[in-house]
């Protein structure tokens, strides 16, 4: 885990996750430091940043009562818009996914299991263009992101 941020028992937690080393695969991480950055705007919120997620996210995943999971996803053409999807009893386990890292869906069960706690949660996919080995961020990423951080910063304000 790269960082924790004002861990306590709050209402919401954003998980930012991915590799930060393959250029667009970063922005779910770039989001949750610029998120962490404006902590004082949303108290009430823990960020998180992971470079992917791991059983041991099901405890903090257990104190909230809302999580934003954040991730890139590929994107298909320069006109690819932030994904908000719902994460539903329907759609949460996947037994494969709980080996050394694990998605959304498998984090929630693991947390609904081991704690007892099925909190709302959200996953916010951000257009990547660029997978290449680098840090930097294409420009179409770049604006998705700060759409992605008014749009979480607003839920949490």
């Amino acid at each position: 885990m790269l960082a924790n941020v004002a861990k306590a028992s709050l209402s919401r937690l954003v998980i930012g996750y991915g590799n930060d080393l393959r250029s667009d695969d970063g922005a779910g991480i770039r989001v949750a430091m610029l998120l962490a950055e404006q902590s004082s705007h949303f108290p009430l919120s823990q960020v998180i940043m992971a470079r992917q997620l791991t059983p041991d996210l099901a405890e903090d995943i257990a104190t909230a009562t809302q999580v934003i999971f954040v991730d890139a996803y590929v994107a298909h053409g320069h006109e690819a818009q932030l994904r908000i999807d719902k994460i539903s009893d329907d759609n949460i386990f996947n037994p494969a996914a709980m080996g050394h890292h694990g998605d959304p869906e498998g984090l929630m069960h693991l947390a609904d299991q081991l704690y007892g706690k099925s909190p709302d949660a959200w996953v916010v996919g951000i257009p990547a263009f660029s997978f290449d080995a680098g840090e930097t961020i294409s420009p179409e990423t770049l604006h998705r992101i700060d759409e992605a951080v008014a749009l979480i910063g607003e839920l949490c304000a």
